[in-house]
């Protein structure tokens, strides 16, 4: 018989437990795992959307010739698809951040245990994702052994790639992974406050122009505004969300209530969509990224009602903990999986939200299914999918 559980929203005590995060007992934090979960499932749906609906090039083109209900969906799946790397990097932030690092030593251990394993597992995926590009999506006619061994070397330095675009990712987390040491032995010393004034810069340079310059060009409006305090003289705009699961597992939001908390979510989430809809009825093309200034604010909230209502879904716990388990190594697989469907299976007649969901479902699954023997590998469990526990 399935577990069903719900939240009476007519009346205060449906909130209750939403008031105050739930205690984690053991050595894994379930909250963390759900939220992980969540965000795998996030991410691979951002990469169906993306294979079955038009959002970088004619996205207005596709708005004219499809109902509003499939426009409207699509909408709300960028959005969702969106959630999925900020969650992961305040994941980070709670963890990372709360290490003791006091010096020399310290830096080099997590740099051995931490940022040494990330690299190495991501240039294994660059091999395998050139390889797998090289025979499954590439004219041979054109390829020389010559040109196939220079590029290999090009995307193994993170020069010229040849990989998958989702692999964006990794040497953006490697530069953060960098910092990590040394911002953890800034907020054992000083109060977090302290961080405010280079994370609104952060906040203002790369997430409130952007939106701001998006409007304008929405509206056709000939003007572009700059701001001088480069950002990237900073730090990386990726830092505000691992600083802000920090700030989250510190307690950041746990005097906001339940209720009011649940309402701000859905309304920030609201908003991104209506702003997402909006964009696709425009002709110039403004896409939703992780610099929309609002998703801080969505992501925030869906990190604290998860780690206030996780237990909520004890129930599922089996299969959320492998989930989030495998979470790192469902991220490079899936998107092989779904690229042989996007490059071979004929889904293009499908009605787009039934192929989209198409391409989550079987993407998901043929990852838990690939992963599942081949972890019973130490090497692969270890350097191949970096699977711990």
């Amino acid at each position: 018989m399935p577990v069903v559980f719900s939240i009476d929203l007519r009346s205060e005590r449906g909130f209750s437990m939403l008031d105050k995060p739930a205690v984690s007992t053991g050595k894994r934090k379930y909250e963390l795992d759900v939220i992980r979960a969540l965000a795998i499932i996030s991410i691979s749906m951002n990469h169906a959307v993306n294979r079955t609906y038009e959002n970088f090039s004619y996205a207005f083109f596709e708005f004219r010739t499809i109902p509003l209900w499939s426009t409207g969906i699509k909408a709300l799946a960028i959005v969702f698809g969106h959630i999925g790397v900020p969650l992961f990097l305040m994941i980070s932030g709670a963890l990372l951040l709360n290490k003791r690092i006091e010096g020399e030593e310290d830096i080099r251990n997590f740099y051995r245990h931490n940022l040494l394993s990330i690299l190495i597992t991501t240039e294994i995926w660059y091999v395998i994702m050139y390889c797998f590009i090289l025979v499954f999506h590439t004219e041979w006619s054109e390829i020389t052994p010559w040109s196939a061994l220079s590029g290999l070397v090009s995307t193994v330095l993170f020069t010229n790639q040849t990989t998958m675009d989702s692999m964006w990712y990794m040497p953006m987390i490697l530069c953060l992974y960098m910092l990590v040491p040394y911002v953890v032995m800034i907020v054992r010393r000083v109060s977090l406050r302290m961080f405010l004034l280079p994370c609104l810069v952060l906040y203002v340079a790369d997430m409130v122009l952007p939106l701001v310059n998006s409007i304008l060009k929405l509206n056709f409006v000939n003007m572009y505004l700059s701001f001088v305090p480069r950002a990237s003289n900073l730090f990386s705009m990726y830092f505000l969300y691992v600083l802000l699961g920090y700030w989250i597992n510190r307690g950041g939001l746990s005097r906001i209530r339940g209720r009011y908390l649940v309402l701000a979510t859905a309304g920030c989430f609201a908003l991104c969509t209506i702003f997402v809809f909006y964009a696709y009825t425009r002709p110039p093309q403004v896409v939703l990224d992780y610099d929309f200034p609002l998703l801080p604010i969505l992501a925030a909230g869906v990190f604290e009602l998860i780690r206030r209502g996780a237990h909520l879904l004890k129930g599922m716990q089996r299969p959320v903990t492998y989930l989030a388990k495998i979470s790192f190594a469902v991220y490079f697989v899936h998107i092989l999986i779904m690229s042989l469907l996007e490059w071979y299976f004929p889904y293009g007649s499908w009605p787009k939200p039934v192929a989209m969901l198409f391409l989550e479902a079987v993407s998901l699954t043929g990852s838990v299914l690939i992963i599942r023997p081949l972890s019973r590998s130490r090497f692969c469990r270890k350097y191949l999918f970096m699977i711990k526990g």
